[in-house]
């Protein structure tokens, strides 16, 4: 496609030597754009087009999709409040927002050589950012101590918190987080 001189590890892959693709990275990707140019994958997962987030293309996150073109993660007021625990951390829950609350437990499994984060219960809101605060702030009064999203109460305490945010914004979504612990678990072993 285009006349640049192909140099192993810099603009050219090595796996696509053996498939005998001579040309650039960039070239290659114009070319797998174009073979399937109206599908969506997000980390390999195809993404179907009436998700709200909908927009052709490769990306390894929902954030990544956002923040590339006209998507701008501050102007998207959908997603969820979310409650995640630890048990490195007995008693603490963390009361947080997101686009897609099963990418923000990735992320936060990242973070820990264990994978001991669990994604209790999350609820659905129009509008995620005032869902988060009226939940932080019903919170702050039933919490013995916080620290930031992180909250010293139960895990029953802050469902009902979630259950109980303002009708207006939200829908409840029970997460299924005994599959994915037991999925989890044994991909460790």
């Amino acid at each position: 496609m285009c006349d640049v001189p192909l140099e192993v590890g810099t603009n050219w892959y090595t796996c696509m030597m053996k498939k005998r693709h001579y040309r650039c990275i960039p070239c290659d990707k114009k070319v797998k754009a174009i073979s399937n140019p109206t599908r969506m994958y997000v980390n390999g997962k195809h993404i179907r087009k009436t998700h709200p987030l909908y927009k052709p293309g490769r990306y390894k996150t929902f954030n990544d999709a956002a923040f590339e073109g006209t998507y701008k993660l501050s102007d998207i007021k959908e997603g969820y409040v979310y409650v995640i625990t630890n048990k490195a951390w007995p008693g603490w829950v963390k009361i947080g927002m997101a686009i897609d609350p099963e990418e923000r437990l990735s992320g936060y499994q990242t973070s820990s050589p264990h994978r001991d984060f669990t994604l209790e219960h999350y609820v659905a809101s129009s509008d995620r950012r005032k869902s988060e605060v009226e939940a932080h702030t019903r919170a702050l009064t039933l919490a013995t101590d916080s620290k930031g999203e992180w909250f010293k109460m139960s895990v029953e305490q802050a469902i009902t918190i979630l259950d109980n945010l303002n009708e207006q914004h939200r829908t409840v979504i029970k997460a299924d987080t005994h599959k994915k612990e037991d999925n989890l678990q044994g991909s460790l072993f």
